[in-house]
């Protein structure tokens, strides 16, 4: 198995550009309560609870009908036409952008025949107990979720898994995973994470991305020769709102091509549109305060999550989850991609933690302190130290150690070092020979670090952290030089709230009932979290998506069918034609040449090289650059294709590669500067 932690990572990281506050649109909290954005008050509700649409049917230039329409292909929606497709339900899919975004680092499924693959070849002990984990997740989540569907989530986990690990398997695509779990924590983690990548020779179209389970599901939904009824999908066709009849959703307005289109649904609509993270109004009115306080968001791509399916939704009667502020999916990989158990100080100097936590309850403490980062401080001996704390169990997981090693790998003290040196090489990683050193390059009170550092050696000395308790396990001394800060700032993976649905994913008006022919799934649908995201099953999220979908594809033959006619497939397929172009080609002259550039990457910079002929731009090429190959290195191709295309460096970027794609962007921007 050969994932570095950075490959792992980028596909959780996928995503847009910077979400601090500033592109949240509101620089603090106390802006949003004065736009009146956070009151919960009926009377003033913000303007997304509004239908500025109010279609009616006659309206629309053109009418597709199906038997489901799912808006939305991302993870959730290309599952769900999958498990459509297989169980014999003609199913249009319609999506805004040009390519489907499937992303993440992994999917969490429990038990599923890969796990237990791991068991057989003794690499694990057994498979997971669904009775802990379902009771810690409802814990983490304050106990306010619907428990129904938390249990909902592990009783079809293991078949959903052993569905999607054939499907991959007829496109060369196959399940890993990695060792770096705490099966004995505090709060035990499990090792249910599957990371799928392409080991035979199968080519996706250019729709697909580098998430490949989500590419094999929305190529085998089209498959004419598997499916009696495969799928359609509709791209950049944007959804508006729904059409209701008779007390019942049939139908889904979309813009396509300058015209306004009708997607009827015979048994219904299943809204699959992701989250809601880049809608200022929705944040400040479902969140609280610390969505304001990460360094960036890396859920993308740019301009998307704008709770269009969770407004659809409201404006036909629909409930959102009301058990507190919707969970945010947090990681502490905005900087540093290594920082371990080692004590963490803030800019103050000052410690104020138990370091040996998973990452959601490190992203919570570090988003209360000054400036909303931290350092994790550790010594020469990182690497020997680091090993020890993995190898009783009781610590691991993200961010603690590498991600290229398989489970039953041994742990040696040079799993990370590659990662510190290249957080070092960024500037993420800082380094001097003494501690006063280090404190002056981190900007904090010399004194107050030092006495911080030596305070917690003598706590080391003695086995014992009496200021914040921290297991033994994870206490070794920072006294060798050289030094390390790793700066820690927290990202944004997604805001895991939505929808209120049933066990059948209808959603719920307000008074608890099923909406006829209305459905909800991913981040669009919700009651699954509350008040925390709960890591102890990593990937759960992107879990859910499939889960839900493979579901929804077995239930929905037993819903009621309007009984209107359907468009013929031939039909659909000529309906949608060639899908409309995205790039509009600049008309910039630029002077003939070849110029280079370069821009920031995930994992460093990227370096081009862009040939000008006939004042166009008419080559790219990528001279260097460092990032995953999984992810960012996949995206580079697409990426030169679209600056081609566009004669400029104002593209789109790579769905699930967002930094990669401003690394490229910026490159293209500084060649062309000297071409002008």
């Amino acid at each position: 198995m050969n994932v570095s932690r950075r490959d792992f990572l980028k596909g959780s990281v996928a995503g847009a550009a910077a979400l601090a506050l500033g592109s949240l649109g509101l620089n603090s909290q106390v802006e949003a309560e004065a736009a009146g954005l956070n009151s919960k008050d009926p009377g003033e509700k913000p303007s997304f609870f509004t239908n500025p649409y109010n279609h009616v049917a006659s309206d629309a230039a053109q009418v597709v009908t199906a038997e489901v329409v799912v808006v939305g292909a991302g993870n959730a929606g290309c599952a769900a036409a999958a498990s459509l497709a297989d169980n014999n339900v003609q199913t249009v899919v319609i999506e805004q952008q040009n390519v489907i975004h499937g992303q993440g680092g992994g999917i969490g499924m429990v038990n599923t025949k890969f796990i237990q693959s791991l068991v057989d070849e003794g690499k694990l002990d057994g498979l997971t107990d669904v009775v802990q984990h379902q009771n810690i997740w409802i814990q983490r989540c304050g106990s306010r979720v619907n428990e129904k569907l938390v249990s909902m989530w592990f009783n079809n986990a293991p078949a959903t898994g052993d569905w999607l690990i054939d499907k991959c398997a007829e496109y060369g695509v196959i399940p890993l995973s990695f060792r770096a779990r705490a099966p004995k924590a505090i709060v035990p983690e499990t090792y249910d994470y599957h990371m799928f990548f392409g080991v035979g020779d199968y080519q996706f179209d250019d729709k697909c991305g580098y998430f490949a389970a989500t590419n094999v599901c929305y190529t085998d939904a089209q498959r004419a020769d598997k499916h009696d009824k495969p799928a359609v999908f509709f791209f950049n066709t944007k959804a508006q709102d729904l059409l209701v009849e008779d007390g019942r959703v049939v139908g889904v307005f979309a813009e396509r091509d300058g015209e306004l289109w009708l997607f009827r649904g015979t048994k219904g609509v299943i809204l699959a549109t992701g989250g809601i993270h880049e809608d200022p109004e929705m944040t400040a009115y479902y969140c609280d305060d610390y969505v304001n306080r990460v360094q960036r968001c890396e859920h993308g791509p740019a301009g998307f999550s704008t709770g269009d399916g969770h407004k659809m939704g409201l404006w036909v009667g629909g409930k959102m989850q009301d058990n507190g502020p919707f969970p945010l999916m947090l990681h502490p990989q905005a900087n540093a991609m290594f920082h371990g158990c080692f004590p963490f100080v803030n800019t103050n100097g000052v410690r104020f933690m138990n370091e040996g936590a998973w990452v959601q309850g490190k992203s919570m403490n570090i988003m209360n302190q000054p400036g909303y980062i931290a350092y994790s401080i550790f010594d020469k001996n990182y690497g020997e130290y680091n090993r020890k704390s993995l190898e009783g169990e009781t610590g691991g997981g993200m961010f603690w150690d590498t991600m290229s090693a398989g489970v039953g790998d041994p742990f040696t003290d040079d799993d990370v070092t590659a990662t510190v040196e290249s957080d070092v090489v960024n500037g993420n990683t800082l380094v001097a020979d003494t501690l006063e050193e280090l404190a002056e390059k981190i900007g904090c009170p010399v004194d107050t670090f030092v006495e911080t550092i030596k305070r917690y050696n003598e706590m080391v000395a003695q086995q014992f952290d009496d200021d914040f308790h921290k297991p033994v396990e994870f206490l070794y001394p920072v006294e060798e030089g050289p030094f390390y800060a790793a700066k820690i700032g927290v990202a944004l993976l997604g805001i895991c709230g939505g929808l209120s649905v049933n066990t059948d994913l209808q959603v719920l008006n307000t008074e608890k009932e099923p909406i006829p022919g209305l459905f909800a799934t991913g981040n669009t649908s919700g009651d699954l979290y509350a008040i925390d995201y709960p890591i102890n099953c990593a990937g759960n999220s992107n879990g859910r998506c499939f889960i839900w979908g493979y579901l929804l594809g077995q239930r929905m033959p037993n819903f009621p069918d309007t009984g209107e006619e359907l468009t013929s497939y031939d039909e659909l397929v000529a309906l949608k034609g060639e899908d409309s172009a995205q790039v509009i080609a600049d008309t910039t002259v630029y002077n003939d040449g070849v110029y280079e550039g370069v821009g920031t990457g995930r994992n460093g910079d990227i370096k081009v090289a862009v040939t000008v002929t006939d004042g166009k731009i008419a080559a790219v090429e990528v001279l260097e650059h460092a990032e995953s190959a999984d992810i960012g290195a996949a995206a580079l191709p697409k990426l030169v294709d679209q600056a081609v295309a566009a004669n400029s460096a104002a593209i789109d970027g790579a769905s699930g590669a967002s930094m990669t794609s401003e690394g490229f962007r910026q490159a293209v921007a500084m060649a062309l500067e000297l071409a002008k």
